[in-house]
This record gives structure tokens, sequence and C-alpha cells, in this order.
């Protein structure tokens, strides 16, 4: 090799490291990236940025694999077990009920498939490229970022910045509570981390310990229960562990941990004796565990849909149902007790339940390989962390572990989690591959390769992140065009034929927003009679065109039939609308929207008839349906 390409090759690997490097050091600022423009801007903004990234850095980090073999991933367990999770879920999603949905998801999750693609795009480049140092820095870039988090929620808690769900329950720049709270729990693990390696230098110890605090205390105000007792487990399993510590070198962690032990069982105690006292009951956080009771949970989501997430799975009970299609599941089992709860629930609220309704039993054991395998690795005799490190970072695994028993993974926590299988993962000793590529290879492959992945990095960032972003932006322009009533080049046909053909990510919602909006362009008196039929039958072929691609799911039959009944063509609706009732025999307002078709067709009798059923299945509604009958019969 002459010295003019040993310099040329160096040049290569420092212009793509840096530009893995670059990139990659903006992740831990992403939760804060809210778009106002967006259609669920605190979900769709930082999962585009997120995509973008990863995209870039993994196309670099192919060309820099190329060039240097320490670049490339290490074979180890961890990395089987992802490789594995994605091979299941991959199949699960091919054979389930919808694979297009479950690959690109909806704007409300910007999950699926493609979402798991980029999660181990991550792990690969991050694990393979950073060295301590860089990890280092990372965790402390992330750490830093979540102090500036801390201050966002301080000004939420005092009024000047708006809790954006409302209420009390501090939700940052992440726009929930439950969001919120997973993003500060891994921080407050982290932190503990760096703080014991760093325990010898009392500046360190000092700010640390300070962010410990203030972490903990925004997580206290999220009054997330399944994160706060997360803590509480995580944090007794770390002292436990210590407890057993017979490092001698750690000798203060164990008294440190018996301390832990300690303030957590008083703090229980605490709690147990004064549960039922004004201070608890009258406080927004402590009264949700006070007054957490079998009466309660039976008015919970969770009360309704784990047992149906358990009729599910029995049955798909191998590889499931894909990702994103719960609401199959939910439709079939739905009760009509649940009418005072959400409308629509498409997860279980329970990671492990999710992961079992999407894979099967093949899935969740691939889910759970995950944790396994992280903890192996943790524990071996190689991998250089100390006794009190393998225990802080068991008590974060653990934390979140519990965490997921109640509710779903976002990106954020997907993030999160990821980022610690890839630390862990680097830490695995490296058996160096005794194959060497000849320069004379490398020189003629290189160029190729740079063309291609030129090429496939262009093709990706066109269809995964423009098209979508053009959907997303083209929707919530339809929307103010819809509520403005324009007319003409920016009326709301114009941008709704934009984002329904942009991309099939979003392109559900799009449809639902066309449905709920009909009537109201419509009515608006600006536009021609030529433009009002030009926008109907466009909203027709799509409103429709998405009920028979999802001809087994019932929200998008109600959808349908709703449009149609709302539109003036009754007869056509009650077609949709009782494919819908057969789907979800349980939803009362499918049979409300029936007993509407009804009345426009002009059959009083079967509208009366079907709020009567109402009645039965539903009790609590009967009351208001007698009236709504009284009414159908004096002529009202």
């Amino acid at each position: 090799m002459s010295i003019k390409q040993v310099n040329l090759d160096a040049m290569n690997k420092d212009y793509l490291k840096w530009t893995i490097y670059s990139w990659l050091f903006i992740v831990p600022l992403i939760p804060f990236l809210v778009a106002g423009n967006f259609f669920f801007p605190f979900i769709t903004t930082k999962a585009f940025v997120w995509r973008v990234i990863i995209e870039i850095i993994f196309s670099a980090w192919i060309l820099l694999a190329l060039l240097s073999e320490e670049y490339r991933p290490k074979k180890s367990v961890i990395l089987y077990s992802i490789a594995a999770f994605l091979v299941v879920i991959g199949l699960a999603d091919l054979f389930g009920a919808a694979p297009l949905k479950s690959f690109w998801s909806n704007f409300e999750r910007m999950e699926g498939y493609v979402t798991l693609l980029h999660l181990s795009m991550f792990f690969v480049v991050v694990s393979s490229v950073f060295r301590e140092v860089d990890w280092k820095r990372w965790w402390n870039t992330s750490l830093v970022a979540s102090f500036l988090m801390v201050l966002y929620c301080v000004f939420q808690l005092i009024g000047i910045n708006e809790i954006h769900q409302g209420g009390v329950r501090l939700d940052g720049t992440l726009g929930n509570a439950i969001y919120l709270a997973v993003y500060m729990l891994f921080h407050i693990f982290i932190a503990t981390l760096l703080m014991w390696r760093e325990w010898h230098k009392v500046s360190l110890r000092w700010v640390y310990g300070i962010l410990i605090l203030l972490q903990t205390t925004i997580l206290y105000y999220t009054a997330t229960r399944g994160a706060i007792l997360g803590l509480l487990g995580g944090l007794f399993i770390m002292a436990l562990l210590n407890v057993f510590n017979l490092d001698q070198k750690e000798k203060l962690v164990r008294k440190l941990s018996i301390g832990v032990l300690a303030f957590l069982v008083i703090l229980v105690g605490v709690f147990f004796v004064a549960r039922n006292t004004n201070f608890v009951t009258s406080s927004p956080v402590l009264s949700r565990f006070s007054s957490l009771n079998f009466n309660e949970i039976k008015t919970q989501g969770r009360y309704f849909v784990w047992p149906m997430a358990i009729e599910g799975v029995k049955e798909h009970p191998i590889l499931g149902w894909g990702q994103e299609n719960f609401n199959y599941i939910f439709n079939e089992h739905y009760t009509p007790e649940m009418y005072k709860l959400e409308p629509w629930f498409d997860r279980a609220h329970n990671i492990f339940l999710d992961w079992l309704v999407v894979g099967g039993i093949l899935g969740l054991v691939a889910y759970l390989s995950l944790y396994a395998t992280l903890l192996y690795v943790i524990w071996k005799k190689d991998t250089g962390f100390s006794h009190a490190e393998k225990s802080i970072l068991t008590g974060l695994i653990a934390a979140y572990f519990f965490h997921n028993v109640f509710v779903f993974d976002h990106l954020i926590s997907y993030i999160l989690f990821f980022s610690l299988l890839s630390y862990v993962n680097f830490r695995i000793p490296a058996h160096k591959s005794k194959e060497k590529q000849r320069a004379s290879d490398l020189d003629k492959v290189f160029p190729l390769a740079a063309g291609l992945v030129s090429i496939a990095l262009i093709f990706t960032l066109y269809f995964v992140n423009i098209k979508p972003y053009q959907t997303n932006v083209n929707l919530i322009k339809a929307l103010i065009a819809t509520q403005s009533g324009a007319t003409g080049e920016n009326s709301p046909l114009s941008f709704y034929k934009k984002a329904y053909a942009s991309s099939a990510l979003g392109r559900s919602e799009v449809v639902e927003q066309i449905s709920s909006n009909t009537p109201t362009i419509l009515s608006n008196k600006s536009m021609s009679l030529e433009e009002k039929n030009e926008f109907f039958n466009f909203a027709r072929d799509a409103v429709l065109g998405q009920a028979e691609d999802y001809s087994d799911d019932a929200r998008y039959q109600l959808i349908a039939g709703a449009f149609l009944s709302s539109t003036g063509f009754a007869e056509q609706a009650l077609v949709y609308l009782i494919r819908a009732r057969d789907l979800m025999p349980g939803k009362q307002h499918i049979y409300l929207e029936m007993a509407n078709a009804y009345l426009n067709n002009g059959n009083q009798q079967e509208a009366i008839n079907t709020l009567r059923h109402v009645s039965e299945i539903s009790p609590d509604h009967k009351a208001q349906m007698d009236e709504y009958i009284r009414q159908i019969q004096a002529g009202n």
C-alpha cells in the first residue's frame, strides 16, 4: 500500500468517525424536540430526527467498518439476542393481521418494525465505535440533558411552563408524565453509577448527588406509580446485592447499602402508618398510592385489557398478531363496562403482555432474552465491572423491568435501553479476527461501496422520513384550512390529497381526520358546488378504501359507516356499521351510529330496537336510551 493510499484511508476514517460522533451526540437532546406544526408533535418530531440521525450514522459506519476491522461488531450474546428478537418480530409482523401497519405504525406511536430496525442499527454503531472515554462523555452528556429537563420541569412545577397533558403531573417536553418518569428513572441510576466511579472526587460526588436528588424530585412529581415503585424496588435490589459485596476495596458501599435498605424500610413503614392521614390523602402524588386498592383497579383500563391480551394470545400463541394489532383483540373482547375509559386501546399497558400479543410466546422469549443476556454479561468476570457497578446496573434493570409491568415503551425509553445494551456489549472483551483484508481489494471495493451506500441513504431518507414528513405537515395544513374555511389552492382538499398520497405512515390518521371533518368542509358556504363534489368523491374513496383494506378492523368500519351516514348515504352506511357491530358487539357507539343511520333511512322501529339493545348490554345507559326512544316516538 502506498503512502498516499494510507493517508487517504486515514482521512476517510477520520471523516467517517467525525460524522458518526457528531450526530450521535445530538441524540441525548432529542427529548427536547417538539415542533408545533407537526401532528402529534411530542412524538413525531423526536422520531423523525432520530431516524434521520440513525440512517446517516449507520451509512457512515458501514464504510468505516469496511475500512477498519476494529469498528466491526463483535460477536456477542447480546448481539445474537437482538438479532433473534428482530427475526422473530419480523416474522410475526409479516404473518400478522396487518403487515403494512406493523411495519410503519402511525403518527401517534411512531413505532412498528421500522423503529426496531433503527434501534438495532443504533446498537450496532454505538457499541462498535464508542470506546470507554466516549461512553463517559455520552453518559455525562445525557445527564446534562436530564438536568436541563429538570429545569424545564421546575418551571412547570411553579407554573411558568404549562403541563401539556393538563393536571398537576409533570410531563416535561415529553408530553406524558409516564414518559418523563422513565426518562428520570434511567438517569437516576446512570448518575449513581458515575457518582460511585468518581466517589474519590468530592466535587463530582456532590454534583452527581445533587443531580440524583433533583431527578428523584421530578420523578416524584410525575406521580407515576410504576416508575416510583420501580425506583424503590431497583434501589432495594441494588442495596441488597451490595450487602453481600465481599470486595475489600468497596467496604464503603456495604455501609451505604445497609443505610439505603434501612431508609427504604422506614420510608415504606411510615407511609403505611400515615396512609390515611390528611397529609397523604390531600397530596396529589401520595394519594395515588394510598387510594390504590382492588376497587380502584377495577375502574382502570388494565383491569380489562390485560385479560383481553391473554385471550388474544390464546388465538395466536406462537407468533402472535404482529405489531400495532392489539386493536383486533380489543375489538373482539371489548365489554360495555369500558365505556368510561378511553374509547380505543392499542396497547395492553404492560410491555411483556404487549410483546406476547405481538410475537406470541417466541416474541416474549426473544424480548426477555434482552434482559437475560444483559444481566449475564454484566455479571461476567471479564467485563471489568466492579461488584458495586454490577449492583447499580442490576438495580436499573430491575427498576425498568418493574416499571414496564404497568406501561409500554416509547422512543426515548427505547433509546435509553438500547444505549445500556450497547454499553454493556462494548464491555465484552473483543476477539480479534486473524483474517486480513488486502489493500488492493479495499481499493476496488470502497468506491463502489461508498456509491451504493450513498444511494441507499438517499432512498431511505426520502421514503422513511421525507415522505412521511410531508404527510404529517400537510395533514396539519389541512386541519388549519378546515378551520379557516379556505378554498382554492389552499383548500383542505389540496392538503388532504397531498397528505394521503405521500406515505403509508400516517394514512390511517389522515383518513380519520377526513371523515370527521367532511361535514364541516361540505357546509362551507364559500366553496363552490364543484369543489364540494370533488372533495366528497375524494373523501369517500379514501374512507371506503381504508375500510376495505382493514375489513376486520371495527374502528375503520365504524369510521366508514359514520362518514356515509353523515353525508346522506344511510343505507350504504348500515353495511359498514353492521360489519363493525359484528366485529365489536359490545361497543355502544356503534349502535348509536346504527340508530342514527336507521332514522336517516326512515326506519324508526329499527332505530328504537337498536337503542333498546344498548340498554340491555349497558344498563348504565338505560335512562339515556329511554329518553332517545321517547324523542323518536314523539317525532323529535
